[in-house]
């Protein structure tokens, strides 16, 4: 019995899971559609930097 209570537990985790997952790309989604090319193109570049020069920092440590 206590297995099966295990097994719902998660089946109902992955659920929750699955439909965060839906709502943020539904989020995500809108954002990309109601925000210009230029300002979205700014903000990536932007992300993209901050997420390879600390790659950069943390293999130049080594």
């Amino acid at each position: 019995m206590k297995r099966n209570s295990l097994l719902t537990g998660l089946k109902e985790a992955k659920e929750l899971n699955l439909r965060n997952n839906l709502e943020y790309i539904d989020a995500y989604s809108k954002y990309v559609m109601n925000t210009g090319n230029r300002t979205w193109s700014r903000g990536q570049k932007r992300f993209l930097d901050i997420l390879y020069s600390r790659k950069r920092r943390r293999f130049s440590k080594s």
